[in-house]
């Protein structure tokens, strides 16, 4: 956001995205897109698709949907209308923890009320044609490599790792000393009903609801900081999506310069643990959770 207000972008955020005529009311005849993260990360927030992107191409603009956390595997937003589609490769689509990528994909025409029919017809080759070269970013090749090594087994990896999150997540739930959980696996989530609808493994009608879930602690930030402190399985770092299992206070990592006013905006409470479970077995990390959550 600090980069598009120093070139003189608004950005417009929308508070309830599963509200249609708030995203209309954000809309006027400079609007050049429009954009959410679906499942996000860490508040796991989502909503319905469809409408909004309807909504914009009501408007003529394009969707742009941010589905790393979901990755192909389970979420294919251009089968469902969107535009413009992004993912940070160096999440789940690089279990290693030690790619760095990103990837872009877009329908062929966009829609899109700027009048260049060379970005329109083909977006993902204008995109690496003009404004890549011009910015000068590339990816190196073993990076490359490692990214398309790791992609081989997504849907497989994917499928195990949202599996063994639900058992996680249900754990937590019944747990004395957890005051929430957040996972769209879990029926009693508000949105559950909704994310049923999309998140569905490729070629196949099995639900499975990705590898990250969120739980907050009772007893506020000390006690939430005296939990994570004690993992050791548990391996405590910012990155997700890992082969392995990893945790983080987003409010004073990867979120910390946010600030308080846009944490809240994000649904990230002090006191809130980000978990992406990984392929372990998910009693060990469970046992690890009970440890740590025993000893505080």
């Amino acid at each position: 956001v600090r980069k598009f207000q120093e070139r003189g972008i608004e950005v417009r955020w929308v508070l309830k995205p599963e509200d249609v005529n708030e995203w209309r009311k954000r809309i006027d005849r400079n609007t050049r897109f429009l954009y959410a993260e679906t499942p996000s990360n860490p508040g796991l927030q989502f909503f319905d698709l469809k409408p909004v992107i309807e909504l914009a191409h009501e408007y003529g603009i394009p969707m742009v949907v941010d589905s790393t956390i979901a990755s192909p595997a389970l979420l294919r937003p251009l089968t469902i209308g969107a535009d413009i589609v992004i993912h940070s490769a160096t999440k789940v689509m690089s279990s290693s923890g030690m790619g760095m990528a990103g990837a872009v994909i877009a329908r062929q025409p966009i829609v899109t009320s700027i009048p260049n029919e060379e970005m329109k017809a083909d977006f993902a080759l204008y995109l690496k044609r003009y404004p890549q070269r011009d910015q000068g970013g590339c990816l190196h090749p073993f990076q490359a490599l490692m990214t398309l090594n790791d992609l081989r087994d997504l849907r497989h990896r994917v499928d195990l790792l949202s599996r063994n999150a639900l058992t996680v997540a249900r754990f937590l739930a019944a747990h004395p000393k957890v005051l929430e959980v957040s996972y769209l696996g879990l029926e009693s989530h508000p949105l559950h009903s909704v994310a049923k609808r999309y998140l569905k493994l490729a070629d196949s009608d099995e639900n499975r609801y990705t590898h990250l879930l969120a739980f907050r602690v009772k007893g506020g930030p000390e006690k939430t900081r005296q939990v994570f402190d004690r993992f050791r399985l548990i391996y405590r770092a910012t990155d997700l999506g890992r082969i392995k299992t990893v945790a983080t206070i987003p409010a004073i990592s990867t979120h910390l310069l946010q600030g308080e006013e846009c944490r809240e905006m994000a649904c990230i409470p002090p006191d809130l643990i980000r978990l992406s479970v990984g392929a372990e077995d998910p009693a060990d990390v469970i046992a690890d959770l009970e440890q740590a959550l025993s000893g505080v």
